[in-house]
């Protein structure tokens, strides 16, 4: 499925339709320009399965490194393909965790962010590329970001999605995916008849609830993660008024600053 052809399928995307258009592209793009600037030996993916029982995300290692040049022509390709004006963006060496990347709430802190995860999207697709990631921790094992959403594969396998960079691992069936909370009877799980190849995760521990879409019947064609979730809205009214929150895709709020130039 083409993003036209998703747009057609739920017309309350059309007005987001140029943003995502150009977002999409912006990351393919960076992916390819990513493999002619990492050097795929220091992610030291053999060294990252080992230290696994640490709990320890990938770039808590210190193991992605770009020059300060390779950064800007990120940040130039990024810019130029959303159609903004050109961000100096300087990334902390080697780079930090997301937790720990000082951003701002405008345009350069989105594009930064957005360098960000798509570096450490890289790093988890030449990791991955071989063997999955079994993760034990309710945060991504490559930049550290809570869970935006989960799956439910074909193998019966609970996989989450990172908030941050999209990454994905496996984690376990009945914890929480946001808090790790395990619960003896499972995951309070709720269904809403107008998604059937959906079902919502309730966790009582940290007041929050996960999306997760259950693949075992269907294979959705997934665009991307963050329009995967939006697609979904009806499954928020099922939790609406049980004061649970959300965990959503940080992309999400990064483009707030585009509402506020608008408004300006």
């Amino acid at each position: 499925m083409r993003l036209a052809e998703l747009v057609a399928k739920y017309p309350f995307l059309q007005d987001n339709l140029p943003f995502w258009e150009k977002y999409l592209q912006s990351r393919d793009e960076l992916h390819n320009l990513l493999g002619e600037m990492v050097n795929e030996a220091h992610l030291d993916a053999a060294g990252f399965f080992q230290n696994l029982n640490e709990g320890k995300p990938l770039l808590a290692y210190g193991t992605v490194r770009l020059k300060a040049a390779d950064v800007n022509r990120l940040s130039e390709v990024f810019c130029r393909m959303m159609g903004i004006p050109h961000q100096s963006v300087v990334l902390p060496t080697p780079l930090p965790l997301f937790e720990d990347l000082p951003l701002t709430a405008d345009m350069a802190g989105f594009v930064a962010a957005e360098l960000h995860a798509a570096i450490a999207a890289f790093a988890e697709s030449v990791i991955s590329a071989e063997k999955e990631i079994n993760w034990l921790e309710p945060y991504c094992p490559i930049c550290g970001a809570t869970a935006g959403m989960a799956l439910i594969t074909p193998s019966g396998k609970k996989n989450l999605v990172c908030s941050h960079c999209q990454s994905g691992w496996v984690y376990l069936r009945t914890a929480c995916g946001l808090c790790g909370q395990s619960a003896e009877r499972g995951s309070t799980v709720l269904f809403a008849d107008e998604e059937p190849d959906w079902l919502i995760e309730v966790c009582e521990e940290c007041g929050h609830y996960l999306k997760v879409a259950d693949m075992r019947d269907r294979l959705p064609d997934i665009i991307s993660y963050p329009l995967h979730y939006l697609t979904t809205w009806e499954l928020d009214l099922t939790v609406r008024g049980q004061g649970f929150e959300p965990s959503l895709f940080a992309i999400f709020s990064r483009a707030g600053w585009l509402q506020r130039a608008v408004a300006n």
